[in-house]
């Protein structure tokens, strides 16, 4: 059992912090599974400076975050990166960390960080040769 309280549950007791003004990138694959769902992806996808296409934020919280219920309203199509959160890639320590930024980090075991480190890896791969390799609007 995982003492990590979060877990994606696809809830959470105060505001998610992950869904506040989020920068998590997409990768086509993410963007496509969403498309199936009725959504364009000018609705949800914005390109960042450095070329990666990433979640929309709109009124200072990911675009399928509903403040209201505290839900994500896409949960079981999520992006990859939010399966994963808040196990995250740090480029300059070139290893698998828990994001500072998460109130849960303390309960996340260091066996946990390993189980998804080389998906987390992968994801990090994947979606730097997306942008490195991609054209005009994501």
């Amino acid at each position: 059992m995982s003492p990590f309280q979060c877990n994606h549950d696809g809830s959470c007791s105060k505001v998610r912090l992950c869904c506040i003004e989020t920068e998590m990138t997409l990768t086509r694959k993410d963007v496509e599974r969403i498309e199936k769902r009725g959504y364009t992806r000018a609705e949800f996808v914005v390109r960042s400076e450095d070329g990666f296409c990433e979640l929309r934020n709109v009124d200072g919280h990911c675009y399928f975050y509903d403040p209201d219920t505290l839900l994500c309203t896409i949960y079981e199509d999520r992006p990859e990166g939010c399966r994963y959160y808040p196990v995250i890639y740090d480029m300059r320590k070139r290893r698998c960390v828990v994001d500072r930024d998460c109130p849960s980090r303390e309960t996340m075991s260091r066996q946990e960080v390993r189980k998804v480190c080389n998906k987390v890896r992968k994801l990090v791969e994947t979606l730097v040769r997306e942008a490195k390799f991609h054209d005009g609007p994501c």
